[in-house]
């Protein structure tokens, strides 16, 4: 007599019907973007993989692109009469600037880096900027938190590249002293 014999012809089920074994593989999602970076940049970190010059993307954002004559952070913040805020931006920017030194030895940081720079720039060119003259300073500090900050802050791995609120803050004073950036607007 064979008992490993079953009719299941009348059963009815909202899923699969097994009559014994089901394998479900589910596959891992591949890392994309920032993660993927951080990922190779753990792997270069730990075999020491150095790199002695800048990739093309982080390049260009050492090169200052002045369009108004307003060159530098404390001249763009006196024009945009927020100079209240030199101090504390020099400090966060020099920050950001040893960070960006530091890890910029390795390939897969810079292409981070890079990324980074180019959300903040069009983020802050393309939303916050047109908003300025409509919003009270702090207004615009909030939509720089919710729009640069917190996303730059939330790709980032802590234990391999730290970037907290004042390093990320840096980042945007970096920019404007460099000049991709700027929160005055021309007199008309």
């Amino acid at each position: 007599m064979n008992l490993n014999i079953v009719d299941q012809s009348a059963a009815q089920a909202d899923g699969d019907i097994i009559g014994r074994d089901k394998n479900v593989y589910e596959a891992k999602p591949t890392p994309r973007g920032v993660e993927a970076l951080l990922l190779k940049l753990a792997e270069q970190v730990k075999n020491n993989h150095e790199v002695a010059e800048l990739i093309e993307e982080l390049a260009y954002y050492h090169i200052k692109k002045s369009i108004d004559g307003i060159d530098g952070l404390e001249a763009k913040l006196d024009a945009a009469k927020l100079s209240h805020r030199y101090l504390d931006a020099i400090d966060k920017k020099e920050k950001f600037v040893k960070l960006l030194e530091a890890m910029s030895l390795y390939t897969s940081a810079q292409r981070i880096f890079s990324f980074f720079l180019a959300q903040a720039e069009n983020e802050f060119n393309h939303v916050v900027y047109p908003e300025i003259p409509k919003k009270t300073e702090s207004e615009i500090n909030e939509m720089i938190i919710d729009r640069i900050i917190k996303p730059v802050i939330e790709q980032t791995d802590a234990d391999l590249l730290y970037i907290d609120y004042n390093i990320a803050f840096g980042m945007i004073y970096w920019l404007a002293e460099q000049c991709f950036i700027r929160w005055h607007h021309d007199a008309a």
